[in-house]
This record gives C-alpha cells, sequence and structure tokens, in this order.
C-alpha cells in the first residue's frame, strides 16, 4: 500500500472571497477552551487584522486550564449589541458544533458564519466550512491559511500556533507514520523562535500540590472494565472541599491512564450539577473505537481519538449506558 501523506485540500474560493471582502469579523470558540482553541482565535484574528480587518475575539469560557488562564483578558465572553450592529462576519474556530460555543450561539444569529475546524462528527452549522479532519490542531489549519494569504508569521504568533499544535498532538505523541508535514510545519515555528522545552514546562508545569493530589484521587477512583480495555474516572462536586479542582485534570489524567498496558479507551465523568454530566472521551492509537462518533451520539462532539460531550443526567444515570455503548464498539 503507498504512504498516504497529507495535503490540505483547497481553500474554497467562496471563503476566500468572504474573507476578503468582509470589513468587521468575530472570532469564536467552544466553550472551557483549550490551547489550541484559544490559539486559533488569537492567530486567526491577527492573520484578519493583518488584512486590514476590524476583530474581536469572544469566548464565552471558563478559563480554567492553569496554561490558559493568563489568556482571558483578551477575550470578549459576549457580544454586544454595537458589535452586532456592524453586521461582522464570525468566524467560529475548533468548533463544528454550534452548542459547542454555549451562549454565544444565540448571539451570533442572523450572521454570515465561516467554521474552520479539523473535528469532524458534530451537527452542520454555518454558512461556509472548511473542515479537516486529519489536521493534528485547529492553528495547524491556521498555519495553513498563513500561507495561503502570504501573511508573515510573527514570534509571537509562531509561539500560539505552537502551543497549538502541542496541546492537541500530545506533543508530537499522537502523530503516526507518514506525517513528517507536522514536524515541517514545526521546524519553521522553531525556527523563528519557539522554545519546545520552554513549551513543555508552560504546558504540564506550574501546578500545586493540591491539583497533584486530585488527580491522584481520580487515579484511585478509577473503575477498570470490559477486562482492562476501558477505564472510567469520575469527579464530583463535593471534591472540590478536599482539593484544589480549579484546575483541569483532564490531559494528565487521560495521558496517565491510556498508558495502562490494555487500555484502549477513557471516560472521564464529571458531575457539573447533580443532573448535568461533562463526558470527555479518549482512546488509545490501536483502539477500534471512534469516540468522535461516540460523543456524537450523545449530542457532543470531537475526532476519532479525543471528544467530549455534556448530557443533562447524573453521573450515575450516565455510566452504565456509556459501558453498555464502549461495549459494543469494542467488539
Amino acid at each position: 500500500m503507498a504512504p498516504d501523506f497529507f495535503s490540505f485540500p483547497p481553500l474554497p474560493e467562496e471563503i476566500r472571497r468572504v474573507i476578503e471582502d468582509g470589513s468587521s469579523f468575530l472570532v469564536i470558540g467552544h466553550v472551557s477552551p483549550d490551547g489550541d482553541c484559544l490559539s486559533s482565535q488569537i492567530t486567526m484574528g491577527a492573520l484578519l487584522e493583518n488584512l486590514g480587518k476590524q476583530v474581536a475575539l469572544v469566548n464565552a469560557g471558563p478559563f480554567e486550564r492553569s496554561e490558559i488562564t493568563h489568556l482571558a483578558g483578551l477575550f470578549q465572553t459576549s457580544i454586544t449589541r454595537e458589535m452586532k450592529e456592524r453586521n461582522p462576519i464570525v468566524v467560529v474556530v475548533d468548533c463544528s458544533s454550534i452548542e459547542r460555543i454555549g451562549s454565544l450561539a444565540e448571539e451570533i444569529e442572523g450572521l454570515t458564519t465561516i467554521i474552520f475546524d479539523h473535528h469532524a462528527s458534530g451537527e452542520f452549522f454555518g454558512d461556509y466550512r472548511y473542515i479537516t479532519p486529519r489536521s493534528i490542531s485547529t492553528t495547524f489549519i491556521i498555519m495553513h491559511l498563513y500561507k495561503e494569504f502570504d501573511v508573515e508569521i510573527t514570534p509571537e504568533i509562531a509561539d500560539h500556533l505552537f502551543f497549538g499544535f502541542a496541546t492537541d498532538s500530545g506533543f508530537f505523541r499522537f502523530i503516526g507514520s507518514y506525517r513528517g508535514d507536522v514536524l515541517r510545519y514545526a521546524a519553521e515555528l522553531v525556527d523563528l523562535g519557539v522554545s519546545p522545552n520552554e513549551m513543555a514546562d508552560r504546558i504540564s508545569g506550574g501546578k500545586n500540590l493540591d491539583y497533584i493530589k486530585y488527580v491522584g484521587k481520580l487515579i484511585d477512583r478509577s473503575e477498570v472494565l470490559l477486562d482492562g480495555r476501558l477505564i472510567i474516572a469520575t469527579s464530583y462536586i463535593r471534591d472540590s472541599r478536599t482539593f484544589d479542582t480549579t484546575d483541569r485534570p483532564s490531559d494528565m489524567l487521560y495521558s496517565m491512564l491510556l498508558a495502562i498496558k490494555g487500555v484502549e479507551v477513557v471516560l472521564y465523568l464529571k458531575e457539573l450539577e447533580p443532573q448535568l454530566t461533562e463526558i470527555g472521551f479518549r482512546s488509545s492509537h490501536v483502539s477500534p473505537v471512534d469516540v468522535g462518533e461516540l460523543a456524537k451520539r450523545l449530542g457532543g462532539g470531537g475526532h476519532k481519538r479525543a471528544a467530549g460531550a455534556t448530557v443533562n443526567e447524573s453521573v450515575e444515570s450516565i455510566r452504565n449506558p456509556l459501558i453498555l455503548l464502549v461495549k459494543e464498539l469494542l467488539r
């Protein structure tokens, strides 16, 4: 079989035309943003400003992850009447399901919307869509757009782009064969001054002891099911009385649980309210389970190895149906 090398699909001319003709833009990302989401918003906003556009960055938050909290001040959390009266073009990044932008969904009604994302699952929305599932991150797509529009990548922009790459690729651990394109793009950013070792410290360092204890508690509480192929970790509201739960433990938690021999799927159930549960899905590179499709069944979205959903059910009521769904897919 011939190597399956990656290349970006052509940017549709209608998207290029809308961007070139527009004067005012809102750049929006998903709720509970991660590094790829915020970095995509920031770099997309800078690209548009370089093209002479008026830009506002909007994200409903919350900005919980310690590695991104310092960026919160760059974003507005809602769209004002004055902003909407300018009839802006809305650019949604790192999100192809309208429910994932939270309260902003109602606020952008009636506005022309362009979607840039690498998540294939999710309900269709937007007037124009550039979805590239094989892209390692949305920032990878944004870097491609810099080349498409012939806009210079400054050292500051390079830093944000690399941060998004590293966040969504597990610091390049999730990259498979024949993806030298990713490393070539990353090398360009390093040559612009990005320090990979400093970036690694920024992403995984700076945690306090209570946070590490919290992750330890989640691991201790984890359930091993389906002959060791599934692990479920659960976080409850009551954990905040004992641990520092302000920082999201998910990335570290997933990494540690997926490192266990034989584990193919990890589910992280987080109790937000007694009848509201956030579910994180991850699968190993050898697993047959497409967690993006699994999340889609519950109204969420994502891609093959990482996805999420929020359901109006308690942790206890959603647990067994999830186990049955995973069991079906692991056959």
